[in-house]
């Protein structure tokens, strides 16, 4: 089991370590649930979701939709892959490539809504940090703020921001992504 999944009690304490190829084999033989994800090689039992997680997530890819253009994809609650794990993030935009042989290794932006999962959502940050995600988003619906991960050095964050609500989100991996935080807040 890697350090990072023995220092995250929160994804540490709900599995069993296993490797990706391992992981991959057990799903394409239907002996591990599809409602499982892979995070640093300990398979992991999703969590069910809430109507306001559901919600939240749905209109939060419309939105997002409507600022990128076709270089982009928003895969919602799929996984992207990556040397230990395979994590599926609420929204992750990616390159608008043809994902149907193999997942994407990574992602331009990584999000997690938190409205019941938040210890497990901050777990995974040295996992998308690892995988050099250059930005990897929370959104807080408990306390209705924006925390914001960036540049990721040694399978770590190294620039960590909260951003409240009469606050403006600028990517630094999307060219003119932007928006504000009560925008988003406010679904």
């Amino acid at each position: 089991m890697s350090s990072v999944a023995q220092e995250n009690f929160a994804i540490w304490e709900r599995g069993l370590p296993i490797s990706l190829e391992a992981y991959h084999f057990l799903f394409k033989e239907g002996l591990i649930s599809e409602k499982t994800e892979l995070l640093e090689g300990v398979v992991i039992e999703k969590m069910s979701k809430d109507p306001i997680h559901s919600n939240f997530v749905t209109k939060l890819s419309y939105f997002l939709f409507g600022k990128l253009n076709n270089n982009f994809q928003i895969r919602q609650e799929n996984p992207i892959t990556t040397e230990t794990s395979e994590p599926e993030p609420d929204i992750a935009i990616v390159e608008n490539l043809d994902y149907s042989i193999k997942h994407p290794k990574g992602a331009y932006i990584v999000i997690e809504v938190a409205n019941t999962s938040l210890a497990l959502d901050r777990a995974k940050s040295p996992i998308y940090a690892k995988a050099n995600i250059p930005e990897y988003i929370i959104i807080n619906l408990q306390s209705n703020v924006i925390e914001l991960y960036t540049k990721p050095i040694n399978g770590q964050y190294s620039l960590t921001k909260i951003l409240q609500r009469d606050e403006t989100f600028v990517s630094i991996s999307i060219p003119d992504l932007s928006f504000s935080i009560k925008d988003i807040i406010a679904f």
